[in-house]
């Protein structure tokens, strides 16, 4: 049996925080995938189940992302480690967790070679101590008769085999392996998306104008939004929720997620991340003061209403004054907060009406048959605060938060794929709708959801058998 730990020493190395301020270290996406997913992969292929993560900083960040690692089919826990703390006292530090048994240790950014197609076998002597170290990154396989009796010196090993891999030490660094990655590797990797021929990766909610061209080898995240004529690739890695607008090229580049890459702008060997262009050679980072050539995208453009659903949603709102007004006065509505998460996890106390309808009251009838109870969300619509159709509302809740890290977007609207299934009351199927609908949204879906509900429930027998809250 083997298990592993992962060292992730944070505290003295101001080269990452100086690029990107704002990503941790152990998060920096490698070809759109956080770079201790490498190490967990590789975890994962070697039919290691037990892993063990110790940071001197970003442990609670760490533990937020994977928590138990059940999504991972691992199971993870975490540890503390003083900064600059030796490879030898962080063992003996969590022997515990590690003894009698076998272990795989990797330190510092370190991310191991791996093919998801071959299943890896790794196997080292009771007494014997393997590994490969250089001043900023390590790996490690030590035999259980020897945790007890490591050298003092954790260098010096064979790195023959068999573990392969390379430390990422600096910006050129980080450079060069998210370009190989996007190259003649990208088969070889566990990547998020969907394989689009050879050396491509898509993901979900991609919009690509027809007059664009997209050259491959290219990884695309979600919800990436393509101008017309624009120019990208090949040797491209586009981040989760970019807008590169009209007549912009991209060549030989890596932009990070939420950035806007402005009209006729030319990108060629950089690395683009909101407002910062860096470039790997020299490892000079400007930033660009003009918005409209590069600049970070704000947090809730990926959940604006789409023009077309906030012109159904005015429509509908007009349709929808007249009969609100006339029976809102017959009926008793109780208005209460909750706190929902609102677009990348974020949590926005919001006003949710929970509607108490008489039994058996026409007025109530005509209530829910005119779908009325959504009539005070649709403004929010109209003015693009919100979507008509989209993701359902989610509460607070650390599940909630959880299950919303997995979806490709998430964007809450009035309407959802859960109500037009029927399935509110069904939290289970909820999210397994959630999850077809991140990967099956369009445009044609959404108003098929639309119709489908305001035609359903004019045509349903809106008797209402008990009173209760609706959550809308």
């Amino acid at each position: 049996m083997m298990k592993a730990l992962l060292c992730c020493p944070v505290r003295g190395n101001t080269e990452w925080s100086r690029y990107f301020p704002d990503y941790p270290v152990y998060m920096l996406p490698f070809a759109n995938k956080p770079a201790i997913e490498f190490m967990l992969d590789y975890c994962v292929l070697s039919g290691i189940h037990e892993v063990r993560i110790v940071s001197d900083e970003e442990s609670g960040i760490l533990r937020t992302q994977y928590r138990n690692g059940e999504m991972l089919g691992l199971n993870i826990s975490y540890g503390g480690m003083t900064p600059r703390q030796s490879i030898k006292h962080v063992i003996r530090q969590n022997m515990a967790f590690c003894r009698d048994c076998d272990l795989l240790v990797f330190s510092g950014l370190f991310l191991p070679e791996y093919d998801k197609r071959v299943p890896l076998e790794l196997n080292i002597g009771a007494d014997e101590v393997n590994g490969c170290s250089d001043d900023s990154a390590a790996w490690y396989l030590i035999g259980r008769g020897r945790l007890d009796d490591l050298p003092d010196d954790m260098s010096g090993f064979r790195d023959n085999a068999p573990v392969r891999g390379a430390s990422v030490t600096d910006i050129r660094g980080y450079y060069m392996h998210n370009m190989r990655l996007a190259g003649s590797d990208i088969e070889k990797y566990n990547l998020p998306g969907f394989s689009e021929g050879k050396h491509s990766f898509v993901g979900c909610d991609v919009q690509i104008s027809g007059s664009a061209r997209v050259k491959s080898p290219v990884i695309l995240g979600n919800g990436i939004q393509f101008g017309s004529g624009v120019h990208a690739g090949p040797n491209i890695i586009v981040g989760d929720k970019c807008i590169i607008d009209n007549g912009a090229t991209i060549l030989n580049s890596i932009v990070l997620g939420n950035t806007y890459v402005g009209r006729n702008t030319e990108i060629n060997g950089k690395i683009c991340c909101g407002n910062h262009l860096i470039d790997p050679e020299s490892g000079i980072c400007i930033d660009v003061a003009n918005e409209s050539v590069l600049s970070e995208v704000e947090p809730n453009e990926y959940s604006r209403c789409p023009g077309y659903q906030r012109i159904l949603a005015l429509l509908l709102f007009i349709l929808q004054t007249l009969p609100y007004f006339l029976l809102r006065p017959f009926l008793e509505i109780h208005s209460t907060l909750a706190e929902c998460l609102m677009v990348n996890g974020r949590k926005r106390t919001v006003s949710v009406n929970r509607y108490v309808l008489p039994q058996d009251s026409l007025a109530g009838r005509l209530f829910r048959s005119l779908t009325l109870n959504k009539y005070h969300l649709l403004s929010s619509a109209v003015t693009g605060k919100l979507r008509l159709v989209g993701n359902r509302f989610f509460e607070a809740t650390e599940h909630n938060e959880s299950f919303i890290r997995e979806l490709p977007g998430y964007a809450p609207g009035i309407f959802s794929y859960s109500e037009y299934l029927g399935h509110e009351n069904e939290p289970y199927q909820i999210e397994l709708d959630e999850l077809f609908y991140a990967h099956a949204l369009n445009s044609w879906l959404n108003i098929k959801i639309l119709m489908g509900i305001l035609r359903h429930n004019l045509c349903a027998d809106s008797r209402i058998p008990q009173q209760r809250g609706v959550f809308e």
